[in-house]
């Protein structure tokens, strides 16, 4: 059985001699593994469509373990990203916590989406770590871990005011119930107000959205430690960017 679906590459394994098999998040299946037989050769029409972060338009061949990639053709290979270590770097990063956090045959177009419109501000504007931000935010609420900013997850209160939010729970904690938790974060005014803000805003408003250095530290390492909680998992990228950022300006 055949099927079609844009996809975007997550990651490529060289397998046999000319084979590669293909970590594939797909718009009509989700994350699917595939082989792509004869890739490595130089006349090979696929070739091109298989390299990591491509996004491309492929035909899908059903099989037991996994599909085969017949087909392909190409849809962007976004190369003002690869020119640009940073946004590679970062585009990288993302297809990591697809391979991580996504479940294989489970798809999500609404993700598939806005993969795509990450992707496409990174290439267009360059690095912005709003849009990385802004990823992570979306991927936990599709996923189910969307944290609770608008009430304490302890009593309900709603509009608590308080800056305390509880990684574990999921979400802030007022005055009342605080002393009842043992490990809160404390977010400052404004990161609060950028996070609430990547939760429901369109991707055209990110560019726009204004935040100093302090409050993007704060939110990188706050997600961070919520998707390392929520998702179970270290994501090795995430350190590998914070190794090179020690000795290369980025």
């Amino acid at each position: 059985m055949y099927y079609n679906s844009r996809a975007v590459i997550i990651k490529s394994v060289d397998y046999a001699e000319n084979d590669k098999i293909l970590t594939v998040f797909t718009e009509a299946e989700g994350k699917v593994k595939a082989v792509a037989k004869g890739v490595k050769k130089a006349g090979s029409s696929l070739r091109i469509c298989v390299q990591p972060f491509c996004h491309s338009f492929l035909h899908f061949r059903r099989g037991k373990d996994m599909e085969q990639i017949t087909q392909g053709k190409l849809l962007d290979f976004y190369g003002e990203v690869r020119d640009d270590i940073n946004c590679a770097l970062q585009a990288m990063y993302i297809m990591e916590i697809l391979d991580h956090a996504v479940m294989l045959k489970d798809p999500h177009p609404e993700l598939y989406e806005n993969l795509l419109k990450v992707l496409a501000l990174l290439n267009g504007r360059g690095y912005n770590p709003l849009f990385i931000r802004y990823f992570e935010i979306q991927l936990l609420i599709v996923l189910g871990y969307a944290p609770t900013w608008d009430r304490c997850v302890a009593c309900g209160r709603k509009k608590t005011g308080s800056t305390h939010f509880n990684i574990e729970g999921g979400g802030m904690v007022c005055g009342n119930c605080r002393a009842g938790f043992n490990n809160t974060f404390i977010l400052s005014e404004e990161s609060l107000g950028i996070l609430r803000l990547l939760s429901k805003t369109a991707v055209p408003v990110l560019a726009r959205i204004k935040a100093s250095e302090a409050a993007l530290r704060q939110l990188e390492n706050f997600l961070e430690k919520y998707m390392q909680y929520h998702l179970g998992k270290d994501f090795k990228m995430k350190n590998t960017i914070k190794n090179l950022q020690k000795i290369i300006p980025m």
